[in-house]
């Protein structure tokens, strides 16, 4: 199961990720997923928080 997270984020960022989403061919907001993801699962590994169990790891198949 998936979680809906409403972020804000300041405009020049906001910006920032429609530009590098439209290069990729992407929605923001599926980049933005990718981009958090990728975050906890490397905060993850450098051990900054606890490993996520196996049933609650991605299904998002995402790059």
């Amino acid at each position: 199961m998936s979680k809906r997270y409403n972020i804000t984020l300041p405009d020049g960022i906001a910006e920032a990720l429609e530009q590098w989403a439209e290069g990729e061919k992407n929605k923001p907001s599926t980049l933005a997923a990718f981009l958090v993801e990728s975050a906890v699962r490397q905060a993850i590994d450098q051990g900054k928080i606890a490993p996520i169990n196996p049933g609650q790891q991605s299904t998002s198949g995402s790059k």
